[in-house]
């Protein structure tokens, strides 16, 4: 591809619509230099933050930077006859792109690089002008009413014009590597004692003098004693015939040194400041220094007032030197060197993007300290010896590198230490940096950033389906150990011994921190606690007291992880209190005192489910029965002696009925009948065989009276025993006393503190003069994967989840009828009744 065009005026010289007829144009010498292409005094630009995207905007080479600058300036290239028409390419430069438009009937403004596109440009008068590839259609561009870049098939267009753009247009730091700091000077020749050449060069703008940088050699920046190296022109020199003053002055890599007799006759400060300027049609750069010292007087004094670099001919030498400028602006001596720049290599971080713990590496108080924030270019401290840890996000920070700079923003509060920004490496110092105003020494951790609930308890949602929680205290009272949260007789208490398996229902997820800045989001979860397979939930008692309530708006919390990352979590309400505990009565409350509890997992309890029938309910050869005589629950064998009989098959035969769901928990009441009476297993305070009722309860067998009882002390669930077996579980004593478990004491049957008896279940035949049995009340069992209704056949059945959605309607076919349900909280209504709550698991 031809990269030279000759004058605007023969680029883009064509007579109207692929005719022979020529138009004048001003003219501009044969060259690769970039213009901006103006319609009614606008730049035709690319977008700055949508590259393929063609826009109309106003240039002022005064405020806007060389970069928005070069997105407007466009070079005439490759210039080729269709049909005895000269057509060219139009390159930006900014992004090497040609102007090309997809060829479409109502083309957009945004470029196409496909080889259909329209990308061969000519003049029509005075107006640019693209052909449809391989037809006589054609796109015209120009300026809408509005402002805005318009293009249109067959359209007029606007007339353009081609304006060169400023020639000593001045460069900051960044500037001078496209954006980076980080750069190289290229020189068109060999030159002696160029010390620029081939390095790659810090650039740091000096604040007090706008439009001065010094220059330092990236990687050797500072000197053995800590003093910093940097470029600029020496007190010697290299003797040049008829040099004046400042001609034939070395270069030279120093510290910076003021005057001081007998050591320095003058300060270098000044000659380590350079200035820079480009010219914009063709990137050539002008390099000045602030000051020199004049090496050709009678005694070494400061020129002060722009001095350039240059380059002296002595005998086939080239040496690269310093000349005045003149009041015209020319040189006094020496001859001009070709001068431009690219960008260097930017420092990056060699494990890349990620979490990082930052800490300073400084000699000042703070050295040694990790940072939490950084506000107003100063860094915000974790206090003492305190550091950062992997499960909680105060002292993270999040690292992105984007094209060799850096944005990192910490994930507590948001606060950024730098936007798109260059660092740079510290030299002797392993793994620190120079990262804004700070030197920082990094370090990256394993942390997940797929974890959105880092710093607070968050389980699976499967584990919320699946899992209970015991939670005790660790308290920061001396003398008072770790205390388990129970419930007694429905108020929240804390004990050494008894504890209670809570349940989890999220309620709602808040975004509470997190390096937003870079699309990272912390968030808590808020919680109502409830028990395992009990009603009610934690609420208020009182002022600050608590207790399980079924009717009181449940209390929400939140879960913090404490600070030094330890796997205790501080129980907050949404009011911001605490859950403490009074020492003195035991009673949790709410707190103003952070106290914190630690959680742990138990594998949600499954219970059975049975239809009503009649059960032997045995372990090793024995049965329950109830003594006929006494009415006691005892575990005998068949042909165990009764006074004056035996225990018959009969005997063993209970009535296992189903009545109640609690929390998705299955509730039975068991039953024997006597003399055509029935009587119910339940439990009463008394004592057999001479053994205290202190150490447990007597089951016993009681009229039906008992069924109706408020918070009945008949009602049983058949816990299922991990190594087999059922597990006999009284809800009453389970809620709110301390003997929940069916045991046996002798061939009593007692209730216990815990489990120890794991029973055999199977189906019996109906004792021989066994009663008609009321079997037609409605019930609601989970299993499995499904929900089971007996006794409503006929019915609509409608399953919803804890929101109301409804996830299945089915009418009952049977008086056993089951509909699968996912695992979680189902609500089941049944037509003409009411609504049941389950567990599915």
């Amino acid at each position: 591809m031809n990269k030279k065009f000759t004058s605007l005026a023969v680029a883009l010289m064509v007579a109207g619509t692929l005719s022979a007829e020529t138009i004048s144009i001003p003219k501009l010498e044969t060259t690769e230099d970039y213009c901006y292409l103006k319609m009614k005094n606008l730049a035709l630009s690319l977008h700055g933050s949508k590259a393929d995207s063609v826009i109309m905007k106003a240039v002022d080479e005064e405020n806007l930077t060389k970069a928005q600058l070069d997105s407007a300036l466009w070079q005439i290239v490759d210039k080729q006859i269709v049909n005895g028409v000269a057509t060219y390419q139009i390159r930006n430069k900014a992004t090497n792109a040609y102007l090309a438009f997809a060829p479409k009937d109502e083309p957009t403004p945004v470029l196409d690089f496909s080889a259909k596109g329209i990308n061969r440009w000519q003049m029509d008068g005075n107006k640019l002008k693209g052909y449809y590839p391989g037809t006589t259609d054609y796109l015209v561009i120009g300026v809408g009413n509005d402002g805005q870049f318009a293009m249109k098939k067959g359209g007029v267009g606007t007339e353009v014009s081609f304006e060169t753009p400023k020639i000593n247009f001045p460069l900051n730091a960044e500037s001078l590597g496209n954006g980076f700091t980080v750069f190289q000077l290229v020189f068109g020749d060999k030159y002696e004692g160029n010390i620029f050449e081939g390095k790659e060069l810090i650039a740091k703008d000096v604040d007090a003098d706008k439009g001065y940088v010094t220059l330092q050699i990236k990687g050797d920046e500072v000197f053995s004693d800590g003093k910093s190296k940097l470029l600029g022109v020496d007190t010697t020199k290299v003797t040049i015939t008829n040099a004046n003053d400042v001609f034939g002055a070395n270069f030279k890599a120093d510290s910076t040194y003021k005057a001081l007799a007998g050591v320095h006759t003058v300060g270098n400060a000044n000659f380590q400041q350079f200035k820079f300027t480009i010219d914009l049609k063709n990137d050539s750069i002008a390099m000045y220094v602030k000051a020199a010292p004049n090496v050709n007087g009678e005694s070494l004094s400061e020129v002060v007032g722009d001095v350039r670099v240059v380059y002296a001919q002595t005998g086939n030498k080239k040496v690269l030197t310093v000349s005045r400028v003149g009041t015209d602006g020319t040189i006094e001596q020496g001859a001009l060197p070709l001068i431009t720049s690219r960008q260097g290599t930017p420092t990056t971080l060699p494990d890349g993007d990620g979490v990082y713990y930052l800490k300073s590496a400084s000699k000042d108080v703070e050295g040694g300290k990790y940072y939490v924030a950084y506000k107003d270019h100063e860094g915000v401290f974790f206090g003492g010896d305190s550091v950062p840890v992997l499960t909680h996000p105060r002292g993270q920070w999040i690292v992105k590198e984007n094209n060799g700079k850096y944005t990192i923003v910490d994930r507590e509060s948001n606060t950024a230490l730098v936007q798109n920004k260059q660092i740079f490496e510290v030299s002797g110092m392993e793994g620190a940096y120079l990262i804004d105003q700070d030197t920082i020494s990094v370090k990256q951790v394993g942390v997940d950033l797929k974890d959105k609930f880092i710093g607070s308890f968050a389980p699976t949602e499967q584990d919320l389906v699946d899992k209970g929680y015991y939670m005790n205290f660790f308290l920061s009272t001396p003398g008072v150990s770790e205390l388990y949260m129970y419930t007694n007789d429905s108020i929240l208490k804390g004990s050494a011994v008894d504890m209670n398996l809570f349940k989890l229902y999220p309620v709602d997820t808040t975004v509470v921190a997190g390096a937003k800045l870079l699309g990272d989001e912390i968030s808590e979860i808020t919680y109502e606690v409830g028990g395992y397979f009990v009603d009610g939930k934690i609420a208020k008692n009182g002022e600050k007291g608590l207790k399980f309530s079924t009717s009181a708006d449940a209390l929400r919390f939140r879960f913090r992880i404490n600070p030094a990352g330890l796997t205790q979590y501080a129980m907050m309400t949404e009011e911001g209190k605490y859950v403490g505990i009074d020492i003195h009565s035991s009673n949790l409350q709410l707190t103003d005192q952070r106290t914190e509890v630690n959680f742990a997992p138990e594998d949600a309890p499954e219970y059975a489910s049975f239809e009503a029938g009649h059960k032997r309910i045995s372990v090793d050869g024995n049965s329950l029965v109830m003594n006929p005589l006494n009415r006691f629950a005892q575990m005998k064998a068949e042909g165990s002696e009764i006074t004056k009989a035996v225990y018959e098959k009969d005997n063993f035969s209970l009535w296992v009925e189903p009545d109640t769901v609690v929390a998705g928990k299955q509730l039975y009441f068991i039953s024997s009948v006597v003399d055509g009476t029935r009587y119910y297993l339940s439990f009463k305070d008394t004592t057999v065989n001479g053994i205290s009722a202190e150490a447990y309860k007597n089951a016993m067998f009681l009229p039906d009276t008992i069924k109706t009882v408020k918070d009945s002390p008949a009602l049983f669930a058949f816990k299922v025993n991990e190594h087999g077996g059922y597990i006999l579980e009284n809800q009453q004593q389970l809620k709110g006393g301390d003997y929940p478990y069916v045991g046996i004491s002798g061939n009593s049957v007692v209730l216990e503190r815990f489990a120890s008896v794991a029973f055999e279940v199977q189906t019996a035949s109906a004792p021989t003069a066994n009663e008609e049995m009321n079997v037609s009340e409605i019930k609601v069992i989970s299993n499995d994967g499904q929900v089971i209704v007996t006794n409503a056949s006929g019915k609509m059945i409608t399953l919803s989840n804890i929101l109301g959605q409804t996830i299945g309607v089915r009418r009952a076919n049977s008086e056993y009828f089951s509909m699968p349900a996912t695992s979680g909280i189902v609500l089941v209504t049944v037509e003409g009744d009411t609504t049941y709550k389950v567990i599915v698991k």
